[in-house]
């Protein structure tokens, strides 16, 4: 990694408004560390794993040629009538935490599971409790300590 981490963000837009509010959080705190970000728009949270796999396996940054240091993935899923959410959430957080794991590549997870869209907007605002920023930070967090054991990316 150089000075300045480059960060891969993917964002499901199924809930348009909400994943604004994620990715405006993640970008703030981002930049607030001297990094720089390559978003992926991705249509839902079920296409979080397979995009995080590509770009980690890719050539990098289409724009820059630059190598991703860590990822973020943001998106939401509330709860609706049927099982499907259940099925939704656990194979997007699951198909994640498998990529990152394979691969050693730091991820902050700024994907929420909600049962209302009231508490998905309130973990989402930036004003209030900023999951997408707190994603960034562990993202940047988890790229310290790769970095600190000497695991070379």
């Amino acid at each position: 990694m150089t000075d300045t981490p480059h960060i891969v963000l993917i964002e499901a837009r199924f809930y348009e408004d909400i994943s604004d509010q994620l990715a405006a959080g993640a970008i703030a705190a981002i930049e607030a560390a001297g990094g720089t970000v390559h978003r992926i728009a991705v249509p839902g949270i079920l296409e979080i794993p397979a995009t995080l796999q590509f770009a980690i396996e890719g050539k990098g940054d289409p724009e820059t040629n630059r190598m991703f240091d860590g990822g973020i993935v943001l998106g939401c899923a509330i709860k609706g009538e049927t099982d499907h959410y259940e099925h939704v959430c656990t194979e997007s957080l699951r198909g994640t935490q498998d990529v990152a794991l394979a691969h050693a590549f730091p991820v902050g997870n700024g994907i929420l599971t909600c049962p209302t869209r009231a508490l998905a907007e309130d973990r989402a605002d930036v004003a209030r409790k900023d999951f997408g920023g707190k994603a960034a930070i562990a993202c940047l967090r988890l790229i310290s300590i790769r970095s600190e054991l000497g695991v070379e990316p």
